[in-house]
């Protein structure tokens, strides 16, 4: 579509009949030849104003756009890395405007986000229950930055951290009732009983 075409063609319909009543008003006040040129200059500087105020504001408008989305593109990669994906983030389709580039690239970006708040809830989940068996049992907790990605090896210490505290809690666990029969057997050879 040829929009500055259709742009002209509104202006046109929408000063035509103006131009036509300067016209007869100039005539009719009886402006001289160098008057009504000066006239008519006014005219065309402010109509060149306009449109030059216009361009401006969208030159600067279309900046804005190109940084928002080259940020997008910053951040994309960024988070790919963190994430440790494999290859490069998906290109987009050639073709597209700007706003459409935008528009593409949030979603790409609002995707990545999701996945690492997906990885990081699973990890917080499992750093909470890591330290939580670890204070109940009074043994160390494995010492990890909760607020960054982890590591595949971050992961797995605190995995095994949590299995062996999970053994230790279960061995003590069979050592208590261990002792508590021994209470009971002792308790039935004094012949004392356990309710009194």
């Amino acid at each position: 579509m040829d929009y500055a075409q259709t742009l002209e063609n509104l202006i046109q319909a929408s000063y035509v009949g103006n131009l036509k009543e300067l016209a007869e008003l100039w005539e009719a006040m009886g402006l001289s030849g160098e008057e009504i040129d000066q006239r008519m200059d006014t005219v065309r500087t402010k109509i060149s104003d306009i449109t030059t105020e216009m361009v401006e504001c969208d030159r600067e408008n279309k900046m804005k756009i190109e940084e928002a989305c080259n940020n997008y593109k910053k951040d994309i990669r960024v988070l790919w890395r963190k994430l440790k994906q494999s290859g490069e983030p998906e290109q987009l389709p050639s073709g597209l405007t700007l706003l459409e580039q935008l528009k593409a690239l949030k979603l790409q970006l609002t995707s990545l986000e999701e996945k690492r708040n997906e990885i990081m809830g699973q990890f917080r989940s499992l750093i909470d229950e890591e330290r939580a068996m670890a204070s109940k049992l009074g043994l160390e907790a494995v010492y990890i930055d909760e607020d960054t990605i982890p590591e595949k090896e971050d992961m797995q210490r605190v995995e095994d951290n949590l299995r062996k505290m999970i053994r230790v809690k279960e061995e003590r666990e069979t050592h208590m009732f261990t002792m508590k029969e021994q209470i009971v057997t002792l308790l039935d050879a004094l012949g004392m009983d356990l309710n009194a």
